[in-house]
């Protein structure tokens, strides 16, 4: 047990500290926590020129379907989704990793009120994708967090801040009106569409969990127990909604 202690304790401290000035001594490099990175994105978006990095830990991946095509990132101050072009990426940056990122040439972007990072954009959206061929260029995996402790908080807590973070709501049903209901709806051609279901919690509350189309449990009933559900708040259309990551949903 006193093992185990230290070892979380220990990777809570090689995690970013919550100070906005950043350490100088990261092989010359600027260390900065991620709501220090994103608060550099005052307008639309940032091309980032300062040498700088970013030390987290991979929350949510491509593992289960959950994300498409990007990863989230948190340290003990915020998180950021990464857009990345790849179909591996949960070989390439399994869940609980420790990840450094080097910042230099990449871009952020405001989508939806929500702060993103990837690469510089060569169309009309506001960033593209780093390539897997230039992955390891940017992010690359140091370790392996041994204890991740989401936070535990109640829908009526979530606010701008926990955008991009990792939470865990605890003692949540499904609405009464879903009950019976898959994760995703189908459309007119069977096929499986991103769907988003309302879940209650203890106070009486509503929230909602978003689930895309391509999460390999969609066809799966939801629970109509309350269970416990650990993931990401993301933020579109001036609202803020869950995407579980990794399938933790516990009856």
């Amino acid at each position: 047990m006193i093992f185990r202690l230290l070892v979380v304790v220990f990777s809570l401290l090689l995690l970013p500290s919550c100070s906005d000035n950043g350490s100088d001594d990261y092989n010359g490099r600027k260390e900065v926590s991620i709501a220090h990175l994103k608060s550099l994105c005052r307008g639309d978006h940032y091309r980032i020129v300062e040498d700088m990095v970013v030390r987290g830990v991979v929350i949510a991946n491509d593992r289960l379907g959950e994300y498409h095509n990007s990863v989230v990132v948190v340290d003990m101050t915020s998180g950021v989704e990464i857009s990345i072009e790849s179909r591996k990426l949960s070989a390439l940056l399994p869940i609980y990793s420790e990840v450094e990122i080097l910042c230099s040439g990449l871009m952020l972007a405001r989508i939806g009120g929500k702060i993103e990072l990837g690469a510089p954009s060569t169309g009309d959206f506001p960033i593209g994708n780093i390539s897997e061929e230039m992955l390891g260029r940017y992010i690359r995996v140091v370790g392996v967090c041994e204890d991740f402790t989401p936070v535990v908080k109640q829908f009526s807590e979530i606010g701008v801040e926990d955008i991009s973070c990792v939470v865990r709501f605890e003692n949540i049903r499904i609405c009464d009106e879903e009950r019976g209901l898959k994760w995703c709806d189908t459309d007119e051609n069977g096929e499986v569409i991103t769907t988003d279901r309302t879940f209650v919690d203890s106070e009486g509350d509503t929230f909602t969990l978003r689930t895309l189309a391509t999460c390999h449990y969609a066809k799966e009933v939801i629970p109509t127990t309350e269970i416990a559900v650990i993931g990401v708040i993301d933020y579109a259309d001036n609202r803020h909604f869950l995407r579980i990551v990794n399938k933790w949903f516990i009856l």
